[in-house]
C-alpha cells in the first residue's frame, strides 16, 4: 500500500461505521471541537437553561401543528397513518410527560461533553426512536427528528444572539459550540435510519443481542427494564445534579475523549499555528485590546461608516416597552425568543395570518 501522504491520517471504515467512539473522534476530528468548545459550553451553560422552558414549548406546538407528527404520541410509529380516537394536545398528560422528558434532555444536551457516557447518551436517543432498545416500541422516521433538532438549533441560537449583554465573540463561540454539538446529535440519530455499513451488519448484530442481553440480566436484577433517562443502570436525565448543579462548574477533562480535543485543537480554527496571527490574520496580542476593531477592513468602530439599518440596541429598546415598530419588525416565521431584564419574550407561533398586523408582537 502507497504511504499517505504527509499530514493525512488513516480512518478505518469499518471501526468508523461499528464502533461508537471510532465514530466520536473522527467527527470531534473533523468538527474541530475541542477544549474551546468545552469552555465556551460551560460559559453558555446559565445562558441556554433560561431559555430551555420555552423552546420545549414552542417545539411541541410545532409538533401539534401536522397530524403526521401528533399521531406519533398515540400510536408511537410515525409510520401509521391511522388517526387516533382523540388528539393530543398541550394539555393532555401524554404531551406534559414528552415536555419533561425533552427539557431534561435539552440540558444534558448542555452538560459536561467530555464524559463518555454523554455521547452514549446521544446514540442510545437515537437507538430508542427506531423501535430498539424498549419493551413498548417507538419508531420516529428520521425526517421529523431531523426537522425537530433543526428547530430546537435555530430557536437555541437565535436566542443566544438576541442575548443584550454578552459580547458577539462569546455569542459566537457558544453558538459555535452548540452548532457542534447538535449536529454530532444529528449523526447519531442519522446512523439508526442509514444503510450505511451494511456488510458489517452481522457484527453489529451480535454486538447488538450481546448488549440487549446485558440490559436483559440487569433488568432481571433491577425487576424491571431500564427506564428512559437511564444509561446502563444510572439515571442521566433529570436528577437533582440538572437542577442544583452549578452551570459554571468546570468540566472533568481528564477523560479518554481529553486526548481526541486536544489533538483536535491543534487545527482549530482560530489557533495560531505559531504564525503569532488568527485565522483571520490579525495579530494575537492585539485581538484582546482591539475588539472592536473590524478583522476584514482593520477599521476602528469610529472609522466605520453611519449605520442605516436599525441597531440591535434601538430594537431591543422597543421590545423591552412593549412594541416593535412595523419599520424595525423582525422577519416573521418562527417564534422569536429575546432576554430583556431577566424574563423571555417570545413571539406567538404564525397561524392563519402570517402577514396580519399582529405577527411579531411580543407576548410573555
Amino acid at each position: 500500500m502507497v504511504e499517505l501522504p504527509k499530514g493525512m491520517q488513516h480512518v478505518d471504515r469499518r471501526e468508523l461505521l461499528t464502533s461508537l467512539p471510532a465514530r466520536i473522534q473522527y467527527l470531534h476530528q473533523f468538527l474541530e471541537f475541542g477544549p474551546d468548545d468545552v469552555e465556551a459550553l460551560v460559559d453558555g451553560q446559565k445562558y441556554i437553561k433560561m431559555v430551555i422552558p420555552a423552546i420545549v414549548n414552542m417545539v411541541y406546538k410545532k409538533l401539534l401543528q401536522h397530524d403526521i407528527t401528533a399521531r406519533v404520541f398515540s400510536n408511537r410509529d410515525s409510520r401509521v397513518e391511522e388517526d387516533p380516537a382523540v388528539w393530543m394536545t398541550e394539555d393532555s398528560s401524554t404531551i406534559q410527560n414528552r415536555k419533561m422528558f425533552l427539557r431534561w434532555y435539552l440540558i444534558k444536551l448542555n452538560s459536561d461533553p467530555t464524559k463518555f457516557e454523554y455521547w452514549e447518551y446521544l446514540d442510545k436517543v437515537g437507538l430508542m426512536h427506531v423501535g430498539r432498545g424498549r419493551r413498548n416500541p417507538l419508531h420516529v422516521d428520521y425526517i421529523f427528528l431531523g426537522a425537530c433538532l433543526g428547530y430546537i438549533q435555530d430557536s437555541m441560537v437565535e436566542a443566544i444572539l438576541y442575548h443584550p449583554t454578552l459580547s458577539m465573540r462569546r455569542k459566537i463561540a457558544i453558538v459555535k459550540a452548540v452548532g457542534k454539538i447538535i449536529w454530532i446529535q444529528n449523526d447519531l440519530l442519522a446512523k439508526w435510519h442509514t444503510v450505511e455499513g451494511a456488510e458489517y451488519a452481522e457484527q453489529l448484530y451480535q454486538e447488538e443481542q450481546q448488549q440487549q442481553q446485558q440490559q436483559k440480566q440487569q433488568s432481571d436484577l433491577n425487576g424491571s427494564e431500564e427506564q428512559e433517562g437511564y444509561l446502563h443502570g444510572k439515571k442521566v436525565l433529570g436528577g437533582e445534579e440538572d437542577n442544583q448543579r452549578s452551570p459554571l462548574s468546570t468540566p472533568n477533562v481528564s477523560t479518554p475523549l481529553a486526548a481526541v480535543k486536544e489533538d483536535s485543537a491543534s487545527t482549530h480554527t482560530t489557533s495560531t499555528n505559531g504564525s503569532g496571527k488568527t485565522s483571520l490574520g490579525r495579530p494575537i496580542d492585539e485581538v484582546d485590546i482591539k475588539e472592536m476593531r473590524c478583522p476584514f477592513s482593520g477599521m476602528a468602530i469610529e472609522q466605520r461608516a453611519e449605520m442605516t439599518r436599525p441597531t440591535l440596541k434601538s430594537i431591543l429598546d422597543e421590545t423591552s416597552m412593549g412594541h416593535v415598530s412595523q419599520s424595525q419588525q423582525p422577519p416573521s416565521g418562527i417564534p422569536k425568543l429575546r432576554l430583556v431584564k431577566g424574563e423571555m419574550l417570545g413571539k406567538e407561533i404564525l397561524e392563519k395570518e402570517p402577514w396580519g398586523q399582529d405577527v411579531g408582537s411580543p407576548v410573555r
